[in-house]
């Protein structure tokens, strides 16, 4: 186990494992990053949001990190939007606005 210094703060709702087992960790610097789980590597850095702060309540509405195939799936509160962003190129693929202000995120196949 070792220390990794990530370069931004985080939340417990920010953190995320790729499909090829890589760590992803989205910052409050608005950044999603990939990690060689092994090394502690920053294998990308990939702009995503704007920043943010994380609230000392932690049920207010946070950027939240969905990780489904190959896909991150990114939400906003500060604008209700959501974005699709490929792991393995880091670009956003998708966005979507949201009727709500997003709180918490999954998913399911189907």
């Amino acid at each position: 186990m070792r220390v990794v210094d990530v370069k931004a703060s985080y939340s417990f709702r920010s953190l995320g494992r790729g499909p090829e087992g890589e760590a992803l960790v989205l910052g409050t610097d608005g950044t999603l990053r990939k990690l060689d789980p092994t090394s502690g590597e920053i294998t990308g850095e990939y702009p995503v949001v704007k920043e943010w702060k994380e609230s000392e309540t932690w049920q207010d509405p946070l950027p939240t990190l969905f990780v489904q195939d190959k896909y991150a799936y990114v939400t906003e509160p500060a604008t209700n939007k959501i974005h699709k962003v490929d792991i393995a190129t880091g670009k956003v693929v998708k966005t979507v606005e949201l009727p709500e202000t997003p709180n918490e995120l999954n998913g399911v196949k189907g």
